[in-house]
């Protein structure tokens, strides 16, 4: 079975080159393998480095395409069209994959299987291992959408799609400025049962300057949009799961919240722990909106 694999970059030519050795050094069958690297308007010598990739790698079907900057959605969207493989692997530029990824996973996809992950470890921008990183990667298998409702727990790097999946539901939603990738998985999860690789054979690379960390806010409204908006075009799962759902909306604005106040974004964070209350009262949630309120009241002016 052949798997395209599909790269976004932007102005990332270094890093490009050891996700790009890092397929090379895939132990499924290179013959069996197509990479597609979509330059998003980069302006370094992303070209030329994906040119000398081709050269060197001559089993390896190389594609590349540039189109005018237009996020990573639509870069993964463009790559998709362009895949001929009959499943699809997703990998950032600044990411790498261990030699056994495509080899353990590509396996556990089948008829009713259209998404197959796998653990992984993280490193900062400069490929130091980072111990005990917060985000924590749990191995589920078959029906994943609560679980994915509730916590978003998949790396795009990580995860392989079948044809079949990618067709039932279409692409990545090109007008979301971050979390389009939550977006789609959910679609995804909701027609397909999914499957996983309990190896680490990802290394995600954490930076600091990507836009959900420059602006957490709006990653959270985001994330929040496509909560709410899942519920309302899923109908039976909303009243299948009413109290996890509740629970993980209520939660999550009760989280923003707090870090709006960190923040010092009192008005904000009030917005958000009044919603959180309306959605499901918490005796946390309560709480903090009194000590927010009191603290406007008492700042002066």
């Amino acid at each position: 079975m052949r798997v395209s694999v599909v790269i976004p970059t932007y102005n990332c030519a270094g890093r490009l080159v050891r996700a790009l050795d890092s397929v090379a050094g895939q132990t499924w069958p290179h013959e069996q393998l197509e990479v597609v690297v979509v330059d998003d308007g980069s302006t370094d010598d992303t070209a030329e480095r994906v040119n000398r990739f081709a050269i060197a790698q001559p089993s390896i079907v190389t594609r590349y395409v540039r189109q005018e900057n237009a996020g990573p959605a639509a870069a993964r969207n463009h790559g998709m069209r362009l895949a001929h493989g009959e499943a699809v692997a997703f990998l950032d530029a600044d990411d790498w994959w261990q030699p056994e990824k495509l080899a353990r996973q590509m396996p556990l996809l089948g008829a009713t299987t259209g998404l197959v992950y796998c653990a992984n470890s993280f490193v900062d921008a400069d490929g130091k291992p980072l111990e005990n990183y917060v985000r924590q990667i749990p191995l589920r298998r078959g029906d994943i959408l609560l679980a994915l409702f509730r916590d978003f727990f998949l790396l795009t790097s990580a995860v392989v799609l079948s044809r079949e999946a990618i067709e039932a539901v279409g692409v990545f939603r090109e007008d979301l400025p971050v979390g389009e990738d939550y977006q789609y998985f959910l679609r995804i999860a909701a027609r397909s049962h999914a499957e996983c690789a309990d190896e680490k054979l990802l290394v995600r690379c954490v930076r600091p300057d990507s836009l959900s960390r420059r602006d957490f806010a709006l990653d959270a409204r985001v994330d929040l949009s496509t909560l709410t908006t899942f519920l309302d075009t899923h109908p039976g799962f909303a009243a299948r799961h009413r109290r996890e759902a509740r629970q993980r909306i209520a939660r999550y604005r009760y989280d923003f919240a707090y870090r709006l106040l960190a923040e010092g974004r009192r008005g904000e964070a009030i917005g958000e722990l009044k919603q959180s209350l309306r959605t499901q009262p918490s005796l946390a949630a309560a709480r903090t909106l009194l000590r927010a309120l009191f603290a406007r009241n008492a700042s002066p002016g």
